[in-house]
């Protein structure tokens, strides 16, 4: 009898184990492959569906692979590219990806390990094949997004019959060698030095030229400004000569008196020292005695 109990003790939980196990839960963003015996049978909630739910299936007979419905990324790193013009580059990408066939995806790959390794394989060749095309510059700064895209395209042609799709592929670096970089910043340097000593020689050149040119209208402007002032001194002084000949053929006696106090003004200049005697007190008085002793003696 107590065999008997433990009997059925040991099928109800059998049962009990094998309703449970019959039972699975599909969440939104995953989806479901039913496989019996090990053979792909159903596909539950793929893309494009909305399957999620609560399932039945046979125990032990079926089982349930769940894969992620998300899209999800990879970092791919230190990929060695040999560009158009012969220069390496170190470069990192990232790829976004999605299984787009549970059941293709499953039979080439089966699970997101190996898929990770197929898409790094098939990324890192589609980038040096597509990078090997164009010359650094255009790498590093000219058609980044073109040459994104022309990757995109090759992974996602590649991945096609294995279930996957992909989002999108962003080259987030794309860097000379250490080494290299080293070497081309020195070149840049010299080369920018080169030409600053050549602005700054030309810069000199120019400067010593207008210098020069400044000097030669200095001079002309000079020469020009002594001939045009000796030519207006020497007319002043042919008005002047005009003038006192005037002035001398009206009154002779006028001229005289006028000249007498010329040189005396010319004579007492500041610090001069001139000893008089007493009764000799008008200074000019001797000038002008000897200016009308001249024109009497005419």
């Amino acid at each position: 009898m107590r065999n008997l109990s433990w009997l059925a003790l040991a099928l109800i939980a059998i049962v009990v184990v094998a309703i449970v196990n019959s039972f699975y839960v599909v969440r939104q963003d995953e989806q479901a492959l039913i496989l019996q015996v090990g053979e792909p049978r159903a596909v539950i909630n793929p893309p494009g569906t909305d399957e999620a739910g609560l399932y039945f299936k046979i125990p032990v007979i079926q089982t349930v692979e769940k894969l992620d419905r998300k899209n999800l990324g990879l970092d791919i790193e230190n990929i060695e590219v040999l560009a158009s013009d012969q220069r390496r580059l170190d470069v990192d990408a990232f790829v976004r990806w999605r299984i787009s066939d549970p059941l293709k995806f499953y039979q080439s790959l089966r699970d997101i390990r190996r898929a990770s390794t197929q898409l790094n394989d098939v990324t890192k060749a589609s980038i040096r094949e597509v990078m090997g095309d164009v010359p650094v510059p255009e790498i590093i700064s000219g058609q980044r997004a073109e040459l994104m895209d022309n990757i995109r395209s090759k992974v996602a042609a590649e991945l096609a019959d294995d279930g996957i799709s992909i989002v999108d592929v962003r080259i987030r670096q794309a860097d000379l060698p250490r080494e290299v970089a080293n070497g081309v910043y020195s070149r840049m340097q010299t080369a920018r030095k080169q030409e600053a000593e050549r602005i700054r020689a030309e810069g000199e050149e120019r400067a010593r030229l207008i210098r020069a040119q400044a000097e030669r209208e200095k001079t002309v402007i000079e020469a020009q400004a002594r001939e045009q002032s000796e030519i207006i001194r020497g007319e002043g002084d042919a008005l002047s000569t005009e003038i006192y000949a005037n002035a001398y053929g009206k009154d002779p006696e006028f001229f005289r008196f006028q000249r007498a106090l010329i040189a005396c003004e010319k004579s007492l200049r500041e610090g001069t020292r001139i000893v008089v005697g007493p009764d000799s007190l008008g200074l000019c008085d001797e000038f002008i005695n000897r200016a009308r002793a001249n024109g009497g003696s005419r």
